[in-house]
């Protein structure tokens, strides 16, 4: 199985720039053929304070991102805002081969005015089963509770993090202890800047990483 994260540059509220950018990215990666090819959060909308007008791309975004799934047989994470109802999500979604979407996430871990989502589900590949969480779930305990319990093969993080001082050895040292909780294989892919890609192994260890918008490539031996 081989994993291209791609740590994406996004222009909050300019759809069809960071389409343009998705598509370069994309193209990008598929030369070395990966298996599943993972986006960060809010990858094509951004996302400013309370601005919410990017949910309202959410159908027009699966139509377009299921396409390229499709035509190149490649599975895609990404995370999106989405309306539903009456309520605002994070969410995130694993498209299969076939441009379905095979799975959706919605953030647990989030401020007021949006909707939080209140499970954690898998969904089976040819690899193995998976499952999404976003970014700050990272840090959920529930999050946490539920991985454990359902035990999936590898957990995707679209991640959407930007302190000014960059990503230090800190940070990836909170990240490795809440991966080692989880107990699995945990990937995640951060915007642009200050970017960064990371696998780590249920142990927690980092197994590998690259900085600003670099694509990190992984193989996982089975």
């Amino acid at each position: 199985m081989k994993v291209a994260l791609i740590p994406m540059r996004v222009d909050p509220e300019n759809f069809e720039k960071n389409w343009r950018e998705f598509t370069r990215r994309f193209k990008e990666a598929i030369r070395l053929e990966p298996d599943f090819l993972v986006f960060p959060e809010y990858c094509l909308t951004g996302f400013e304070e309370w601005d919410f007008s990017g949910a309202n791309l959410y159908g027009e975004i699966v139509i377009r991102v299921s396409e390229l799934a499709r035509e190149n047989s490649v599975y895609i994470i990404l995370g999106l805002l989405e309306s539903y109802k009456n309520c605002i999500y994070n969410s995130a979604l694993l498209i299969n081969r076939e441009g379905d979407v095979l799975l959706k996430h919605r953030k647990f871990q989030e401020p007021m005015k949006f909707c939080t989502g209140n499970t954690v589900k898998t969904a089976r590949t040819e690899f193995g089963k998976v499952t999404l969480i976003i970014c700050g779930d990272l840090y959920n305990k529930r999050i946490a509770k539920w991985i454990k319990k359902k035990k999936p093969h590898f957990v995707f993080v679209p991640m959407e993090y930007s302190p000014k001082y960059g990503i230090t050895s800190e940070d990836l040292k909170a990240m490795s202890e809440r991966v080692k909780i989880l107990d699995t294989k945990t990937f995640i892919a951060n915007t642009y800047p200050p970017g960064g890609a990371w696998v780590f192994d249920e142990n927690g260890e980092l197994l590998a990483q690259t900085q600003g918008d670099e694509i990190l490539f992984y193989d996982v031996v089975q």
